[in-house]
């Protein structure tokens, strides 16, 4: 196994199109650090006006956050195994901690260069262990579309939960569960024409996009990663139950909380500004308002549940950098 060096990925050898930078980047970068500070300016100045509220952060005992921290942890394993099975089409012998390694290195440099950061960062390092770029935007369309089509099974059936022990949920909750699963079925639909759609000659002329027509996924690793997916969306939904109930203390929130995760999963998946900081939380918090949370304890749920995970990554990077030295140690 080849060792990982976060520090060697960059862009290099990237095909043209993916390399180019915009013009005005530095526009983009300015308006993106802007609209981090507006979102958190917004957090700081509401949550110091509600110090009561404030208050509710006690309520998260060591015990909860020890187990949140561990849920996470299988969550982030999860994660990493619905993207591997596609990429071990390409590349056999990739090994799951040795994805975990650049997967979080992408998502750290993901947190400071928004959207293609990440991505980069994943595709430069799996080039080198000669991944093409079809294999890889193939294997990432895939996990995402399975893993939004997930996250829409989870909504679902948390709405009916829902619906069965509190009563009809507001309007807006069931138009947002509705639209959920429509955009989970059109991206499942988007993916599926896309070999169909290369036969149109105005799009022939991206190689990469023709290629995919030649790309199937069996039927057992497509089961692979939609479980996958399933488990970490049900290990989010237990996290944040878990979070909201702890922090409301009202009997059912749990189901409400996790209800509340599951409607607002799709945000999480692209990012708007540098880790969505400010931008996950203020849907979340808005989304929990129709679910009859306050606002505050949407904002507190929401910046907890980003803190557990970014511990749970950390400790989930610890083990794989003890992994992989292990390996490389024995294989020389």
């Amino acid at each position: 196994m080849r060792p990982v060096d976060v520090n060697r990925l960059t862009t290099e050898g990237l095909p043209a199109d993916v390399d180019k930078r915009p013009a005005n980047r530095w526009g983009r970068k300015w308006l993106t650090s802007a609209l981090v500070v507006a979102l958190l300016a917004a957090m700081v100045v509401h949550l110091a006006g509600t110090t009561d509220e404030l208050a509710s952060v006690r309520r998260l005992s060591i015990t909860i956050l020890g187990a949140t921290v561990v849920l996470q942890l299988v969550a982030q394993l999860f994660l990493n195994a619905s993207m591997l099975l596609p990429l071990r089409t390409a590349l056999k012998d990739l090994g799951f901690w040795e994805l975990y390694l650049v997967r979080t290195g992408g998502f750290l440099v993901g947190s400071v260069v928004p959207v293609a950061g990440g991505v980069a960062v994943r595709l430069a390092y799996l080039r080198q262990r000669g991944v093409t770029y079809l294999d890889f935007t193939w294997a990432t369309l895939l996990s995402n579309v399975l893993a939004l089509a997930a996250g829409g099974l989870v909504a679902a059936g948390a709405m009916v939960m829902f619906w069965a022990v509190r009563g009809r949920p507001a309007e807006p909750v069931l138009a947002l569960a509705a639209a959920l699963l429509v955009i989970s079925a059109a991206a499942i639909a988007v993916f599926e024409s896309i070999p169909r759609a290369t036969n149109y000659p105005g799009l022939r002329r991206w190689a990469w996009l023709a290629g995919m027509a030649s790309l199937r996924a069996h039927p057992a690793m497509t089961a692979g990663v939609f479980f996958h997916s399933v488990g970490r969306h049900c290990l989010n939904f237990i996290t944040f139950g878990l979070l909201t109930q702890s922090l409301s203390r009202i009997p059912g929130d749990f189901l409400s909380g996790g209800l509340l995760y599951a409607l607002t999963s799709p945000v999480r998946m692209v990012n708007i500004t540098p880790a969505n900081l400010g931008v996950t939380e203020w849907v979340v918090a808005l989304v929990g308002e129709a679910l009859a949370f306050d606002l505050t304890i949407g904002l507190i749920a929401a910046l907890a549940f980003r803190a557990i995970s970014l511990v749970a990554v950390a400790l989930g990077m610890l083990v794989a950098s003890a992994w992989v030295a292990l390996a490389r140690g024995r294989s020389t």
